[in-house]
């Protein structure tokens, strides 16, 4: 968030959630409506301090109503208006015919809709984290993320980017002084390809280069290879460890816009040999599921690679060692899940922190090497460099 978020999360702060509310504002030319929702449900209206501010975090939702005819029930209306005007006006050419058809149910349509018969309903679940001037938004798809920064800035007059592979980048290079690093940093290449450097390097972030998205496509093959290679707890900056496990899903993709994509589901996908051979013709990871083990804590989730956007995630259950539910009311339980949600967030940062560290230290250039020589299957990583220069590919 750009600007902070708000000191005092009073009604004054409610105020301006009510002022933007679902079914307060109008509707735009397409009939798309947005506005917030209180947070407990679709219909959820209200908005009070007792309920949406939970520790120094704020609980609640977005809806996004569209209201439109389907088509083809649009052209059954056009089809009943012209057998009608076509007993009534015989004379009529069948231009007018149409012409007026299409009119008279559109007013039809019109009626229907403002009478609300063909709204569809969607929600979106969101929690503000005050102390990090984080907010977590449960949707991934771009157009909704989209209308969700348009309305917190119409409401708030503060502005909300996206932490993309790329931005969590440079928010860590910034703070551990590594800025000049990640700025001049070039994709780290595995697999040379056939025409040297005269092609695109990564087709999905060409329209936004010094974005360096492709960092996440980086840090899941560091994962992989990690795990694979060396073991699967890593040592995290925070001086706590986390073990990691690759799960059911694994998206690779040809970053040259060349062989296409390949997705492997799998209980460990990442021991297919169709994905060490994927990797061998140049792909990339794009996506993978993960389980994750921190703390005490195991949370399982769906990480994709340049945006960061994490789906299907399940924290843990609130439950006792011994398999009881947790005691405590309503309130008491959503203060743990925030609990939860931050830990499992840390977790996920901390991880990336550990893959930005080496990748930016100088100790990269042999990590790479021996990188470059499992994804080929070569058995020493010396033998690698040859291959690399010949192809004119240098550790970046």
């Amino acid at each position: 968030m750009v600007g902070g978020s708000p000191r005092r999360l009073d009604d004054n702060l409610m105020d301006k959630f009510r002022g933007h509310v679902i079914g307060k504002g109008k509707a735009r030319s397409d009939g798309e409506e947005v506005g917030w929702l209180g947070g407990r449900h679709l219909l959820d209206r209200e908005f009070d301090t007792d309920k949406n501010v939970i520790l120094d975090c704020l609980h609640f939702g977005m809806r996004v109503d569209t209201s439109k005819v389907p088509p083809d029930l649009m052209r059954a209306y056009i089809e009943q208006e012209r057998e009608a005007l076509l007993k009534a006006h015989d004379g009529w050419k069948p231009a007018r015919i149409r012409k007026e058809a299409i009119e008279a149910a559109k007013q039809r349509a019109a009626g229907e809709l403002k009478d609300g018969r063909f709204r569809s309903m969607r929600q979106f679940p969101i929690l503000w984290d005050t102390r990090s001037d984080v907010v977590y938004l449960g949707a991934t798809q771009p157009a909704v993320q989209e209308r969700f920064m348009s309305l917190f800035r119409d409401t708030f007059d503060k502005r909300v980017e996206r932490l993309s592979a790329g931005r969590l980048a440079y928010r860590w290079a910034e703070a551990a002084g590594n800025a000049r690093r990640i700025e001049t940093a070039q994709l780290a290449k595995y697999v040379p390809h056939e025409r040297g450097n005269g092609h695109i390097e990564v087709y999905w972030t060409a329209a936004d280069p010094a974005s360096r998205d492709y960092l996440g496509n980086e840090f899941l093959l560091w994962l992989w290879w990690t795990v694979a290679e060396q073991s699967d707890v890593i040592h995290l900056p925070d001086e706590t460890d986390a073990s990691v496990l690759i799960v059911k899903q694994l998206t690779l993709e040809c970053p040259w816009a060349e062989t296409g994509k390949q997705v492997l589901t799998a209980d460990g996908p990442a021991s297919l040999p169709e994905s060490r051979r994927a990797l061998q013709g140049g792909k990339l990871p794009r996506k993978a599921g993960l389980v994750l083990h921190r703390d005490g804590s195991q949370y399982e989730l769906v990480l994709q690679a340049e945006t960061f956007n994490v789906s299907g995630g399940v924290l843990p259950k609130l439950e006792k060692p011994s398999g009881e539910p947790v005691p405590g009311d309503r309130r008491e339980q959503a203060e743990e899940r925030v609990e939860q949600v931050r830990h499992f967030s840390e977790t996920l940062d901390a991880l990336y922190h550990a893959y930005l560290a080496q990748r930016f230290s100088d100790d990269w250039a042999r990590v790479q090497r021996e990188i470059a020589a499992w994804v080929l299957g070569v058995d020493s990583a010396d033998a690698i460099r040859g291959r690399m220069a010949d192809a004119g590919v240098a550790a970046g």
